[in-house]
């Protein structure tokens, strides 16, 4: 089997890890959220759509639901199988460390983004008028896959440090995040938030005030693109140094 046939059927078994029942079932629970929330609004004949969609899409989804299903998917492409053991059958494999480190973060990446675009797309169409909601929901899906490659790198390289990388990624989230990136200025430049917010303002220019993005569209790229390289090189590091009898 080729290199690509490898790195596919690495995938594809990531895939069938990372989407288990009942990782699965507590993040569409939690995707089904901003829908809900959105439903509500739109029959109670809410006012101002455009500042309640911006306000579940910055409130809601980039702070708390892109974040927390990025740290459950991205904390089982690995930790299912540094946990169980069985990582000792991927690392005696010939594949290169990078390889497997790139297919568990590119499934990780690609089913948050897939589950979060989809929560925030059908929330924000069902709140904003027809001549806006396609414009924010391109917008927001892009910004989100953005932010789910960030964070599910930080996610991975967490579960190569510690067993608990679940709550230490939640306590980072919440605490850094939601508390001191919000309180002083300079803590912006180190949000991952505010990375997402950057992309989703530039992209939809039409509200950037009322996404709250502090960070231009260059410098949201940039620190992010700097973030996830250093959290993947990490996790490559970190892996290639891996003793199969070790737990994080």
């Amino acid at each position: 089997m080729g290199r690509h046939g490898v790195f596919r059927q690495l995938a594809v078994l990531t895939a069938r890890q990372a989407l288990g029942r009942r990782r699965m079932l507590v993040a569409l629970l939690a995707a089904a959220v901003p829908v809900l929330v959105a439903l509500v609004y739109r029959l109670a004949g809410g006012q101002d759509p455009e500042l309640f969609a911006s306000d579940l899409l910055n409130g809601i989804v980039v702070t708390t639901l892109l974040p927390l299903v990025a740290l459950i998917f991205g904390t089982s492409v690995l930790g299912g199988e540094i946990e169980d053991g069985t990582i000792v059958y991927l690392l005696v494999r010939p594949v290169a460390r990078r390889e497997i480190v790139a297919a568990k973060l590119l499934v990780g990446a690609a089913a948050t983004a897939i589950l979060v675009g989809i929560s925030a797309a059908l929330a924000l169409l069902i709140s904003l008028p027809p001549s806006l909601g396609p414009g924010m929901v391109m917008a927001s899906s892009v910004a989100i896959a953005w932010g789910a490659l960030i964070y599910t790198a930080i996610a991975v390289a967490l579960t190569l440090v510690t067993g608990h990388a679940l709550i230490v990624g939640l306590i980072y989230v919440y605490l850094w995040e939601g508390v001191i990136a919000g309180l002083f200025a300079g803590t912006r430049l180190a949000s991952v938030h505010q990375y997402v917010l950057g992309v989703a303002a530039a992209l939809d220019p039409t509200q950037p005030s009322l996404l709250q993005a502090h960070l231009s569209a260059a410098s949201s790229v940039g620190l992010g693109l700097l973030v996830a390289a250093a959290a993947t090189v990490f996790a490559v590091w970190r892996l290639a140094g891996f003793e199969v009898a070790e737990r994080p």
